[in-house]
């Protein structure tokens, strides 16, 4: 299990990042089940949010595939979003990782949720 909070997977900020950066991630990602992962905002929020520290759900997707994950825990959530909105974000997610890998099994993070390893 691995639990990557406040990433941001796209394009960002303006800070120094190695041009190997994604796959020294993937290589730290080898091998676990269940990835926990920032999907704070939706791909309509993150341009205006570069560089602030956070990932879509969809990114958050595309990780957990390359990285060969069974389970992905969607978490961070925004907190003006409603939920509603954490709904159709999680349903958004789960319909784009059917198309890219139908074995991975999306969840958004709720309280009182536990995770057994």
């Amino acid at each position: 299990m691995a639990y990557l909070t406040d990433n941001e997977l796209g394009p960002g900020g303006d800070y120094p990042v190695p041009d190997d950066w994604r796959e020294q991630l993937l290589r730290f990602l080898a091998g676990i089940d269940t990835l926990i992962h920032d999907g704070m905002y939706s791909e309509g929020m993150i341009e205006a949010r570069a560089g602030w520290g956070h990932s879509t759900p969809q990114q958050a997707v595309e990780l957990a595939v390359d990285a060969g994950c069974r389970h992905l825990v969607l978490f961070h959530h925004e907190p003006d979003h409603d939920d509603r909105v954490l709904d159709d974000l999680l349903s958004e997610a789960r319909t784009y990782a059917s198309s890219r890998s139908p074995r991975l099994k999306v969840d958004a993070a709720i309280e009182g949720m536990s995770l057994t390893l």
